[in-house]
C-alpha cells in the first residue's frame, strides 16, 4: 500500500517543481519587445509627437528656418552708392552726375557736369564766336567769324584753367593768356593779350 501511495506521490511533485521553475523564470525575465517604427519612419529618427487633438494638451508648433540678408550701406548726405562705394556724383569724374557716367580724359567734373573747352564761345562784346576743341589736356581754336585769331593752350584743374597763347595770324602777333572756366561750365574769362578781360559764353547746342 505505501509503495502504491508513493509512486503517485512523486510524479505530482516532480511536476509542481517544474511548475514552479516556469514561472520564477518568467517573472525575473525583464526584456521587452521592441517597438515597431511608424509606417515610412526609420528607427533612428526620433519621432515628433502628433499635436494632440484633447482640449487642454500641449500643442507643438514648427517655425520655418528664415534667412537674414544684410541691407545695402547708407552713404552720407551728399553720396551716391555707386559699384558698392559711396561716390560725390557732383565731382567725380568716372560717376559724373550719375553712377557710371564717364568723362572725357582730362575733363574734370564739376557739379555733377563733365567741364570740356570743346564747342562754341560766343564773346560777350557781340564781335565774334570762336571754335575750341579739347583734345586730352590740350585745347585748340580759332575765331570762327573772322578768322582773326587762334588760341591755343593745355587745360587743368577743377574748375579747369585754359593756359595758353593768343596769337593774330596775319600780324604775328602773340601773348600768353589765360582762362577761367566757371565751375558750371557755362562761361569762361580771360586776358586779352594781357590788357582786355572778356568773358565767353558757351553756346548752347
Amino acid at each position: 500500500m505505501s509503495s502504491i501511495i508513493k509512486n503517485k506521490i512523486l510524479p505530482v511533485i516532480f511536476a509542481g517543481l517544474l511548475f514552479a521553475l516556469i514561472l520564477i523564470s518568467a517573472c525575473t525575465d525583464t526584456s521587452q519587445p521592441p517597438v515597431s517604427p511608424t509606417p515610412g519612419q526609420s528607427p533612428d529618427v526620433p519621432v515628433t509627437p502628433r499635436t494632440s487633438e484633447t482640449p487642454g494638451a500641449s500643442v507643438t508648433t514648427e517655425i520655418p528656418a528664415t534667412t537674414i540678408t544684410a541691407g545695402k550701406p547708407s552713404c552720407p548726405s551728399g553720396q551716391t552708392l555707386c559699384d558698392g562705394s559711396c561716390i560725390d556724383t557732383q565731382s567725380d569724374s568716372q560717376h559724373c552726375g550719375a553712377c557710371g557716367h564717364i568723362c572725357n580724359t582730362s575733363e574734370p567734373c564739376s557739379e555733377g557736369k563733365c567741364l570740356s573747352w570743346t564747342g562754341s564761345w560766343w564773346i560777350d562784346d557781340g564781335q565774334r564766336t570762336f571754335e575750341l576743341t579739347q583734345t586730352g589736356t590740350s585745347v585748340n581754336g580759332f575765331d570762327s567769324t573772322f578768322n582773326q585769331i587762334i588760341i591755343s593752350g593745355s587745360t587743368s584743374g577743377n574748375p579747369p584753367k585754359l593756359t595758353g597763347i593768343w596769337t593774330y595770324p596775319k600780324s604775328g602777333d602773340s601773348s600768353p593768356c589765360t582762362f577761367d572756366m566757371t565751375s558750371d561750365g557755362k562761361s569762361f574769362t580771360g586776358g586779352l593779350l594781357g590788357k582786355r578781360v572778356l568773358t565767353w559764353i558757351r553756346v548752347q547746342e
